[in-house]
């Protein structure tokens, strides 16, 4: 699994999050399903976008001030490749 790093939001914060896959998929291996997890869950679990071969995913808001939320991204493609990767979002009021 690929760690894709760490961000910072404020518990009233709506962001998304571009994940470009292309550099493990090859041309036209499209992505045609995802699966998103969250440790610990959050109280509006992330939803996503399919773009190609990109996933938006959007963090609501509504995190706890403090947590570190692990965000567990796996898409799948028309061809049947997966590949999961993670987004760490931290919570801090500023």
């Amino acid at each position: 699994m690929t760690i894709l790093g760490t961000v910072t939001q404020q518990p009233a914060d709506v962001q998304d999050y571009d994940i470009e896959f292309g550099e493990w998929f090859p041309p036209g291996d499209e992505i045609v399903e995802c699966a998103i997890s969250v440790k610990p869950a959050m109280p509006m679990p992330p939803s996503y976008a399919i773009q190609g071969q990109r996933i938006k995913v959007w963090i609501y808001e509504g995190g706890t001030t403090g947590v570190k939320y692990q965000v567990s991204v796996c898409p799948e493609t028309n061809d049947g490749r997966k590949k999961e990767v993670e987004l760490f979002v931290r919570i801090k009021e500023l």
